[in-house]
């Protein structure tokens, strides 16, 4: 069994999801309770009011409220780092002496500026997993052997509804792109507004850029909206054959064909009724979790590595220098 340390225990690590008696796995510490393999031996936060609430699913765990005092610990074999996006790289470094510790699962955006990305320890560069949790669905890597395997035919566009900021997570899709179409060259970036975004320095963009693909250019737009009227993220990929459409709020990917009505000649349309549902497991973390065993048991590819993290900041500094 692989002893967990988490450090940070807000929503994504806990509050997400701690009800002992489903099987969903939407937080850090629900997902090792659910998983046979894992064991949460730690916590460390600079407050401990959820503290009791871990207790129910790890009445043995040990908590620090500073995570310095893990770093002599030789007992952990994944470190999970679920701070603000602001302190990743100063409790990253903390460890790298850490030669013990398996692998380092990091929260998304993984640091905060370039200077971070680039100044980090050679040791951290194979062990980091970012949780960008869509990489680790079965139903996304059927999408993306659906378009390497051409049964989705000729893509022509890309549209995406987001909320509370590019960073936070617009990024998320930024990855997914990267990740279905093999990280392709971004260009001709337009801002056309901005609206609400995380905080003061994240905001929401409304955005145009094309990406290289198959040797042509495909036209992509983010549409940002306020997440206090909305809360809707929506991803849509127009095949010619086929529209493919993310909802995030059904954790669903819908398949619909493009079909010719008989009463409209000549014309073509998205057929109202999908001819096939993947259903997004509710396990989201469990699966990450799932995927680090393998990549250390059974030396699996890490699907979100450092180095596919660098692909995104690339992605997401290149629309950013676009504002200047």
């Amino acid at each position: 069994m692989l002893n967990v340390a988490v450090i940070g225990i807000g929503n994504i690590s806990l509050l997400f999801d701690y009800d002992k008696n489903t099987n969903s796995a939407n937080s850090h510490i629900k997902a090792i309770y659910l998983h046979k393999e894992f064991n949460l031996k730690y916590i460390a936060d600079i407050d401990d009011r959820n503290l009791s609430k871990v207790q129910k699913l790890f009445s043995d765990v040990i908590f620090y409220n500073d995570y310095k005092k893990l770093i002599d610990k030789k007992d952990i074999d994944i470190l999970v780092i679920a701070t603000p996006t602001n302190m990743h790289f100063e409790v990253l470094s903390s460890f790298k002496n850490s030669n013990h510790i398996k692998k380092f699962l990091v929260e998304k955006p993984l640091f905060s500026t370039k200077d971070e990305y680039e100044n980090l320890d050679s040791f951290f560069k194979d062990k980091i997993v970012v949780n960008y949790i869509r990489r680790f669905q079965k139903p996304i890597k059927n999408l993306k052997e659906n378009i390497e395997n051409k049964s989705l035919e000729n893509l022509q566009k890309i549209t995406l509804n987001y909320v509370k900021g590019l960073k936070n997570n617009g990024s998320h899709f930024i990855d997914l792109i990267n990740y279905l179409f093999s990280n392709p060259k971004i260009e001709d970036i337009k801002i056309l507004d901005e609206t609400i975004g995380f905080n003061d320095e994240d905001k929401s963009y409304d955005l145009f850029f094309k990406i290289q693909y198959n040797n042509k250019l495909i036209p992509v737009y983010f549409i940002a909206l306020d997440h206090t009227k909305y809360n809707i993220i929506e991803l849509n990929l127009y095949f010619d054959n086929q529209v493919v459409s993310y909802i995030n709020s059904e954790r669903t990917i819908f398949y619909k064909e493009i079909v010719e009505k008989k009463e409209f000649k000549g014309y073509k349309f998205i057929n109202k009724v999908s001819t096939k549902k993947d259903k997004i497991s509710n396990k989201l973390i469990y699966n990450v979790y799932d995927e680090i065993f393998l990549q250390i048991n059974e030396k699996k590819d890490n699907c979100a590595s450092f180095e596919n993290e660098l692909k995104n900041l690339e992605f997401l500094t290149k629309i950013l220098n676009s504002k200047e």
